[in-house]
């Protein structure tokens, strides 16, 4: 037991950065887990084993602490066990009570007599203290006192205030139900921990966009969030204007590690107020070159969204004619995405115009519909049509038809645009083409080319694929076509040349989107928009498929996928399964891969079920009447489907069968 937990630890020293749920750190914690301990060790050894962690290695031994006085609810699993050994007796059984609260009070009391204190680890008890007896609080609470009294960092005094701040003395510590006591204590810390440097003792106001609610809000339950949005603003208005006057721009710059840099910069131009003081700050901006994340472009963005229009032109205007393109673009880049803007940008330099169109983050509401035009024209012509759709995805109706048609199928082609920006998302998509559809100027065919490009990403969206249904219901050549993309040939004849790609990775694509569409087609040909099917037109369908299935070498591929696509057919009114037109052809047709494709098809449909460890076999049961009820009502009319819709049940029999004996082996096995 000892040596597997120092080589845990030893692992777990290496950080891994996956969403993998098998980690060290993980197998680690399972193994001390107080109440449910994945080891037959007694209660001495694991104690004994906790001390080592914290010694030797102090930052897992301290995760390991912490975790044992986790608030909230926590889920665990139990470890792999031998089956048919008694090596792993004991482990992961329950303990008893006493067992438990001794294990949680001795890691509680390593955490809290911790030998070096820094304001994460206060930090990590703090958060915890609600599941804490009152003794272990106060010893947390003077622990904190001490470190204040000892540790001169404003920055680190800072943060550790600000998270005892946002844990007891917002409205969210209320909501917890901590007591008026431990909120005194809590703000009587907080006074300790203030920061002198003015700067630092603002720093809360504009570490994000949304100031949590303080104390003096705390017993109203009915806050007026516009009162409340004022009174944020006046005290941001107020801390800056002092940060301002004894600082200037660097007090406002200081904080932009640490905090919003859109909201810094939005009322450090209340402060900054004329062209010559607005200047000097965009000046300063620009010419510096510290690596902030972005953050200083973000002040900048604050800021000139915050300035007059029109002093905001000029500024721009005349700060273009001073640096040079690189400086320029940064600028346009960081000023208000809209018309006004685009107009001054028209004064410069093609180069510049060229880079600012191909950085830009085309992101904002609530666009006219002639920048809206423009936006598209300006992207797709420096190849950038995933940032054209993320623009206008808000607003599809007011994008003209020839354009949206334009973004589409620029996306399809692919762009030059890094991987992983601007993603399509499938909702948006769909609604894309929700809103193109049925335009003037917009034919089936183009609607059903759209689809099969997307056709990965509308499986999870609304809009569907019903243009290319309608096109493969018309067609059986397109149906074979997209057969033969993912599927070879079974004599030695050649597909027509238009059939045929060169390039491996679009025949992969290509094959791939054919498949999905195969898979995904669910109009029957002949079908109307109300489901109701002509079995005329479908046999003709069927007939032809077949024929050009065989001609093109495919046949029994094509056969078992026409089952596929039959098995989708719909019931008939009252009740029957299958539907009279599908069952005309199953009987006339009688092909043997026909058949099996039709049985591929129900089971499939069932797709992703569960159940429970108990349950053995009752949904198969439940399936295998409701078929066998179907092939009794055939019996008569249609024999051989009848014999086909048997065999169904009778495979949901075998299968309720192995489930019912999978029951069995799992009671034996835990005896």
């Amino acid at each position: 037991f000892p040596r597997v937990v120092v080589i845990l630890a030893r692992l777990s020293e290496t950080k891994i950065d996956d969403s993998w749920a098998n980690r060290p750190i993980n197998s680690l914690s399972a193994v001390f887990r107080w109440w449910m301990p994945q080891t037959a060790a007694p209660l001495n050894d694991r104690i004994r084993a906790l001390e080592t962690l914290c010694v030797r290695f102090p930052d897992v031994g301290w995760q390991i602490c912490i975790q044992q006085v986790e608030s909230g609810q926590q889920i665990g699993r139990s470890s792999a066990r031998p089956r048919w050994r008694s090596d792993a007796a004991g482990a992961g059984q329950p303990l008893t009570s006493a067992e438990r609260f001794e294990f949680v009070r001795k890691a509680r009391d390593l955490a809290v007599q911790w030998p070096t204190h820094d304001d994460v680890t206060l930090g990590d008890l703090v958060e915890r203290l609600g599941d804490m007896s009152d003794e272990a609080r106060r010893s947390v609470w003077n622990r904190i006192d001490l470190w204040s009294r000892t540790d001169a960092n404003e920055k680190t005094r800072a943060v550790l205030r600000e998270r005892i701040r946002l844990l007891f003395l917002t409205r969210h510590g209320f909501l917890r139900g901590l007591a008026a006591t431990q909120r005194a204590k809590a703000r009587e810390i907080c006074e300790k921990l203030a920061p002198q440097d003015l700067v630092r003792r603002h720093e809360w106001l504009f570490a994000r966009h949304w100031v949590e609610c303080s104390t003096d809000e705390l017993d109203d339950e009915n806050i007026d969030l516009k009162e409340r949005e004022t009174r944020v603003h006046r005290l941001r208005l107020e801390a800056m204007e002092k940060i301002w006057s004894a600082r200037g721009l660097a007090g406002a710059l200081e904080l932009l590690a640490d905090c919003d840099g859109w909201t810094l910069g939005r009322y450090a131009a209340n402060c900054a107020t004329g062209k010559r003081a607005a200047a000097a700050v965009l000046r300063t901006c620009l010419s510096t070159h510290a690596d902030l994340g972005g953050k200083l472009d973000d002040f900048m963005r604050g800021f000139l969204w915050s300035i007059d229009d029109d002093l905001r032109a000029a500024l721009i205007a005349d700060l273009a004619k001073t640096f040079a393109a690189k400086q320029t673009v940064r600028l346009f880049k960081c000023a208000p995405f809209c018309d006004r803007t685009w107009r001054l940008l028209d004064q410069q330099d093609p180069p510049v115009r060229n880079e600012y169109w191909r950085i830009v983050h085309p992101a904002r509401p609530g666009l006219t519909t002639s920048e809206t035009t423009e936006l598209i024209d300006r992207l797709l012509e420096v190849d950038r049509p995933r940032a054209a759709f993320f623009a206008v995805r808000f607003d599809w109706d007011s994008v003209e038809t020839s354009r949206l048609k334009r973004v589409l199928m620029a996306v399809v082609n692919g762009s030059g645009e890094p991987a992983g920006d601007f993603e399509i998302e499938p909702y948006s998509l769909s609604e894309a083409l929700s809103s193109l559809d049925g335009r003037t100027g917009v034919t089936v065919d183009e609607m059903a080319q759209l689809e099969f490009a997307f056709i990965e990403a509308l499986d999870r969206g609304e809009h569907g694929i019903p243009n290319l249904e309608r096109r493969v219901a018309e067609s059986p050549a397109l149906y074979v076509q997209a057969l033969a993309l993912f599927s070879r040939r079974d004599d030695d004849g050649q597909d027509p040349a238009e059939w045929q790609i060169d390039d491996p990775e679009r025949r992969a694509a290509m094959g791939g989107a054919a498949y999905q569409l195969l898979e995904h087609v669910r109009r029957l040909p002949g079908a109307d928009d109300e489901g109701r099917i002509d079995p005329r037109v479908l046999s003709r369908w069927v007939s032809e498929a077949r024929r050009l299935c065989k001609e093109y070498g495919r046949a029994g591929i094509g056969d078992s996928r026409i089952g596929q696509l039959l098995s989708r057919g719909p019931s008939e009114e009252d009740g029957g399964w299958p539907c009279r037109a599908v069952c005309e052809i199953l009987e006339t047709v009688t092909s043997q891969d026909i058949t099996d494709g039709f049985e591929i098809g129900v089971y499939n449909a069932r797709g992703v079920h569960s159940r429970g460890l108990e349950d053995g076999g009752e949904q198969e049961r439940t399936l295998s009447a409701r078929y066998r009820a179907y092939a009794e009502r055939l019996n008569f009319d249609y024999p051989y489907v009848a014999n086909m819709v048997e065999r169904i049940a009778k495979r949901y029999d075998r299968d309720a069968e192995r489930e019912d004996l999978g029951v069995l082996a799992r009671r034996r096995l835990e005896r």
